[in-house]
């Protein structure tokens, strides 16, 4: 199966996509993300070199460069738990959040449907 994952370099993202990799497989996984504050690709090292894993560089606030992400992949599913997730830095700069958390998600969902990606699964805190 080829499974896409947004925010995969956070903290929750990368222990999903190294759990999903631990395994033997014939699934692929594709990390999309913006690599913001919490986004750390050293979390994925053990993983970095697997040649199911794949690392996209991608703002979900982007519609076309999200688009173009989810066609080039096309996944058969997508895991969606990039999000900027402090709650601290909302209230003192709400509008990245509402950005991303409200537009990227808006993007990467009208990338799903575009692509007709059958599984979707949006992760929240």
């Amino acid at each position: 199966m080829r499974i896409l994952v947004t925010g995969g370099a956070g903290f929750i993202g990368s222990a999903f996509i190294r759990l999903l990799l631990s395994e033997p497989s014939d699934d692929s996984v594709a990390n999309l993300d913006a690599l913001t504050y919490a986004g750390n690709l050293e979390n994925l090292a053990p993983v970095a070199e697997d040649p199911r894993y794949s690392f996209l560089h991608v703002d979900l606030r982007d519609g076309q460069a999200t688009m173009d992400a989810v066609e080039q992949f096309a996944p058969e599913a997508i895991v969606h738990f990039a999000a900027e997730s402090h709650v601290d830095r909302s209230i003192l700069s709400p509008k990245p959040v509402i950005d991303t958390n409200f537009t990227g998600t808006f993007h990467i969902l009208e990338a799903a449907k575009k692509a007709k990606t059958p599984r979707f699964v949006h992760v929240s805190t």
